[in-house]
């Protein structure tokens, strides 16, 4: 009976020398370890030593793999058995029986032997696979194979496109110059002579720069200004008080047959400002109307409205030389303008005025001392006053008594032949 290796280490590397052998067919160092294992056993038992197990017997077929084919298993030298302690001995030529062969130790010589390639006429078995460290390159380099024609075509287009857009995108690059560019103006004289001169067929005069004139308001400005936010308000308030309707226009009637002490008061005054020059007129002069109403006097057609009077008496009291061109022009006998349909004519006449002069100076109904009478009166005058004047100035003047519509720009026009009050507040 055969035995094998009792351990599974032994019989790993038993198996393993088994495949080595059917591979190659060389002989396979055996390791040192498995030298002592397989051979400590025939060392001679020691008094008081441990019991060691005994050694497998090798068999036949298995020492023949082990040992090189180029040697006979009968050739193989059995070893006496030594302690494991003992130096490696030299194989001998004495014959034994299989069953009392064990294995010495391998030499560096026998290493060396046994690693020898085998003699090159022991033929491989067919059998055997070839591995890939021995089968021979079988395959050759593949060949390159030559582009077709159309494709060296297509890339010799291509090459010469590419080539063509590089140098394209490099011209404006080549046709820039730097030269002089940055070099510091050491002398005027250039500019001097008109070389950065513009050249015109047609004579210009030279361009002047002026600064901006702007001046920020004054405190008397801001002043003015908050007073006139606060009549325009003040007046805004008095119109929403009243909120009459249209019937309730005061019908201009034939004038009283007797002078009230209140309109005879007023044109006193009136006339007072006449003697000092403050208060003037023009051809016809409507002066004489305001003279008969002082002298308590009723003259037929030359009756005066007493808004009027008290608009006249607003004006006196604001600037400084006020002229009148117009009161009633049925008294003068004027037909001019809208004619008999005009408030200084209908009704008896007199209720309208046209200033001419504010301040020594004529007016437009658009400037500034016509602008500032206006904005006086807005506030006082019942609702619906009439004012001429309305393309002579910007639109949206922001009144609120005052009615606009369109007039000459000669003169200021007031009216109160439709105004929703008596007298001015």
């Amino acid at each position: 009976m055969t035995e094998v290796p009792s351990t599974r280490r032994a019989r790993r590397e038993y198996e393993r020398l088994l495949s080595e052998r059917a591979d190659g067919g060389r002989a396979t160092e055996i390791p040192q370890g498995i030298v002592e294992h397989l051979t400590r056993a025939a060392a001679p038992v020691r008094a008081g030593a441990p019991v060691v197990a005994p050694v497998p017997v090798i068999p036949p077929q298995v020492m023949a793999h082990l040992v090189p084919a180029s040697i006979s298993p009968a050739a193989v030298v059995p070893v006496a058995s030594t302690p494991a302690a003992a130096a490696p001995t030299a194989i001998t030529s004495t014959a034994v029986a299989p069953s009392e062969i064990v294995l010495a130790p391998v030499t560096p010589a026998a290493h060396a032997a046994a690693a020898a390639p085998p003699p090159r006429d022991v033929a491989r078995p067919r059998s055997a696979p070839r591995t890939p460290a021995t089968a021979p390159a079988l395959l050759g380099r593949p060949g390159r194979s030559k582009p077709s024609k159309k494709r060296r075509v297509a890339n010799i287009a291509v090459m010469t496109a590419a080539f063509g857009l590089i140098a394209t995108m490099a011209l404006p690059a080549y046709a820039f110059s730097t030269s002089g560019a940055f070099t510091p103006v050491s002398d005027s004289a250039p500019f001097g002579a008109g070389q950065q001169s513009i050249q015109s067929s047609l004579d210009q005069a030279a361009l002047s720069v002026t600064r901006d004139d702007y001046k920020a308001p004054t405190q008397d400005e801001l002043k003015a200004q908050q007073l006139a936010a606060a009549a325009a308000a003040q007046a805004a308030s008095q119109a929403a008080a009243l909120k009459l309707s249209s019937g309730s226009a005061i019908a201009a009637a034939a004038y009283p047959s007797t002078v009230s002490p209140a309109v005879q008061a007023l044109a006193q005054q009136l006339m007072d400002a006449v003697g000092t020059g403050q208060l003037v007129g023009s051809r016809p002069d409507h002066i004489k109307e305001i003279g008969y109403l002082a002298a308590g006097q009723v003259v037929d057609g030359c009756g005066v409205d007493i808004r009027v009077l008290q608009t006249i008496k607003v004006a006196i009291d604001n600037f400084s030389k006020v002229g009148v061109s117009d009161i009633n022009r049925l008294c003068t006998g004027q037909i001019e303008g809208a004619g008999t349909a005009s408030p200084h004519y209908r009704a008896g006449g007199g209720h309208a005025v046209d200033f001419y002069i504010l301040n020594g100076h004529s007016l437009t109904g658009g400037d500034s001392d016509s602008m500032k009478l206006l904005r006086l009166l807005d506030p006082l005058v019942p609702p619906n006053t009439n004012v001429g004047q309305s393309g002579c100035r910007s639109s949206g003047s922001g009144f609120v008594n005052l009615s606009e519509f369109s007039d000459s720009c000669s003169h200021l026009h007031v009216d109160f032949i439709s105004a929703r009050g008596s007298t001015l507040s």
